[in-house]
């Protein structure tokens, strides 16, 4: 169950990324506020970490948080910079957008690749994923399309809407391999969701297993 909240959790923020850029990417500014939002998500924890830090801070304390508190400086700072200056990593935002669709497009064309025995993989599966590493690719190293921030933004978009429908695709596959054969384990199975088989119950003082039937047990005595 953890696994599949988890998956799905993704799907979910991955799905509305996707819209919102899709929506949005003829903004002007919109790499500028995708760079304020990540700097408040380096900002707005490190904050709360120093606070708390602050607020059990002892004076007859004889240890001290410097492993902790100098990352989240750093982050406190970084945060500043990216709110502050959001102009400065438009490149880089660029770039893990490219990287990020390669990442969502080989993660499904691999997982298609070893699961394609079990599900019954189609080949147009993994036209999908093979269209969004695609995309990375040319965001990465094509300079025409990177220069341009709205198809960078655009192709993002398209991309993870790609990605969550070969997840509703392959999660379908995985349902209908699991109807057919109950005992299918997923690859995201761990071994706490697997059936344990029934323990094997001992022999009496008899000799006999106490698994047998006792009918079975009657004829297998019958004397000749």
């Amino acid at each position: 169950m953890k696994n599949i909240s988890i998956n799905l959790l993704t799907n979910v923020v991955l799905l509305l990324a996707g819209v919102l850029l899709i929506i949005f990417y003829k903004h002007p500014d919109l790499l500028d506020w995708v760079a304020r939002i990540i700097g408040m998500m380096f900002l707005l924890p490190s904050i709360a970490y120093l606070m708390s830090v602050a607020m059990r801070h002892m004076p007859e304390r004889v240890s001290n948080d410097y492993l902790g508190v100098l990352p989240a400086i750093g982050g406190l700072c970084f945060g500043i910079i990216m709110l502050a200056k959001p102009q400065l990593f438009n490149g880089v935002l660029s770039i893990f957008m490219g990287a990020l669709l390669i990442v969502l497009g080989l993660f499904h064309v691999i997982y298609l690749f070893l699961s394609r025995k079990d599900i019954k993989v189609k080949g147009w599966y993994y036209l999908l994923p093979l269209i969004v590493t695609v995309y990375g690719l040319l965001i990465l190293f094509v300079d025409g399309w990177r220069a341009h921030e709205d198809n960078v933004v655009l192709m993002t978009g398209i991309g993870l809407l790609m990605f969550n429908c070969t997840s509703v695709l392959v999660s379908l596959a995985e349902r209908r391999a699991r109807r057919n054969a109950p005992t299918l384990p997923r690859i995201d199975d761990t071994d706490d969701d697997m059936p344990t088989p029934p323990p094997h119950k001992p022999a009496d003082d008899t000799g006999k297993d106490c698994d047998h039937d006792p009918e079975a047990e009657k004829y297998l005595h019958t004397e000749i």
